[in-house]
């Protein structure tokens, strides 16, 4: 008796303790402000932010949905046919990302799983650069509530759709034009990566007649980073020889870009620039001149980087990076770990910093020889006494710093015991 007694007890008790548990969970309707079922309609509606969005419907689309924990939790499609989606939710605020474009295969687009607004868009390897349009969006939605939501999407890209250079000697044989420094990428909230930063150049072909070079890319490119610097080169039996200028103003988004130029030979290139809105945005025009001037000479400034040489029968210079390289060192001193591993530290922090439109190679340390040369000038420098800079003597990782400018002429010290409050000032070859 007793123990049936026990038995039904027992049983009893785990009927209890289930029914709490499950009281527990339907007792808590809310997670992170928001009812777990969906109690509410949203409609969302895309359009490309042009004059007569009808003229550029958006033909494909995504909407990533955020909650308020910024969690990814559904992830629509729209196509040009509707460029709408429709989604049941739970009552709540969420953040609406909006991804558009001609064809969105030829971009890196987060997973559902992985999408966060800090997700990165970038060109899909082997793709070519096509139109891209984003915007966000934040929406309440109460209970019962059917709420449409337009968002209209923003170009993030600009359109090189011409290129011309007039009066082209003879004797050349090829011309090209590149443009630098250009985002790579950007975040699913519409903000540009920083880095890498990359460039364009396009082949410009002889027109059948005259001497009038050009290329129609059509090419959609994402903006340049700061103001940009544009190179034209000619090809003869002699060599290359190449124009660069650094644009006053930058290359935005949301604008067809169309460069026209002509060659005076007395002057080089005079190049214009026009940005035409078309129905994206309004009308500019940059005016560009590209002259003899431009060549770089050493102990001076070329496109703002201090030339430390001259190769002028290679046509390559020396520039000194604009300012120090963040880095993080293996250690405090160099007895802290061997040199193999600063090197490494170096070369990680080089890897990302942003070249010159013209570099050939990478970042690297200087030579103490090439050191020396703007160590020893004082216009470098507001104080008598230099910054303390890694460099590489006979092949050994070394520091050089002149103690006093005012020495004729200064005298250069360096030393094998480095360590990590000194400067990486990095050096690069660039060809003209």
């Amino acid at each position: 008796m007793k123990s049936i007694f026990k038995s039904v007890f027992l049983y009893a008790l785990c009927v209890v303790l289930l029914s709490c548990e499950k009281s527990l969970d339907e007792s808590d309707p809310e997670i992170s402000g928001q009812s777990i079922q969906p109690s509410a309609r949203l409609n969302i509606l895309t359009r490309a932010g042009d004059e007569d969005p009808s003229e550029n419907p958006i033909k494909q689309g995504r909407i990533y949905i955020f909650n308020s924990d910024e969690e990814c939790i559904a992830l629509l499609t729209t196509d040009e046919s509707t460029n709408s989606a429709t989604t049941e939710l739970p009552a709540g605020t969420y953040t609406l990302y909006a991804v558009g474009g001609e064809d969105l295969s030829r971009f890196t687009l987060p997973t559902k799983e992985a999408a966060t607004p800090a997700s990165v868009i970038t060109r899909a390897e082997g793709k070519v650069m096509d139109d891209l349009l984003l915007k966000s969006a934040t929406v309440t939605l109460s209970d019962n509530e059917n709420l449409n939501q337009t968002i209209t999407l923003d170009h993030k890209v600009f359109s090189l759709k011409a290129v011309e250079v007039a009066n082209v000697p003879s004797n050349v044989t090829a011309v090209t034009l590149s443009v630098a420094p250009l985002y790579q990428s950007v975040k699913l909230d519409g903000t540009y990566v920083n880095n890498p930063i990359g460039s364009y150049q396009v082949s410009l072909t002889k027109a059948a007649t005259g001497n009038t070079w050009g290329a129609t890319p059509n090419q959609m490119l994402f903006p340049s980073k700061g103001t940009p610097t544009i190179k034209v080169s000619f090809t003869t039996s002699e060599g290359t020889q190449s124009y660069s200028y650094t644009a006053s103003e930058e290359l935005p988004a949301n604008h067809h870009f169309t460069i026209k130029g002509t060659y005076v030979a007395a002057q080089g290139i005079a190049l214009t620039g026009i940005l035409t809105a078309s129905d994206w945005g309004e009308d500019r025009t940059v005016t560009f001149n590209f002259d003899e001037t431009n060549i770089p000479v050493a102990g001076t400034r070329h496109d703002g980087y201090y030339v430390v040489s001259v190769n002028q029968t290679a046509r390559t210079a020396l520039l000194r990076a604009t300012s120090n390289v963040p880095f993080t060192a293996p250690g405090n001193t160099a007895a802290d770990a061997p040199e193999s591993q600063w090197l490494s530290a170096f070369d990680a922090a080089l890897a990302s910093y942003p070249k010159p439109a013209d570099a050939v190679g990478d970042w690297r340390l200087p030579t103490y020889e090439e050191a020396c040369i703007f160590l020893t000038d004082a216009s470098l420098y507001t104080a008598t006494k230099t910054a303390v800079y890694f460099c590489l003597k006979n092949g050994a990782l070394n520091w050089c710093y002149v103690a006093d400018l005012t020495a004729t002429p200064p005298t250069v010290s360096s030393g094998a015991n480095y360590n990590s409050s000194y400067s990486l000032r990095p050096v690069i070859t660039i060809s003209y």
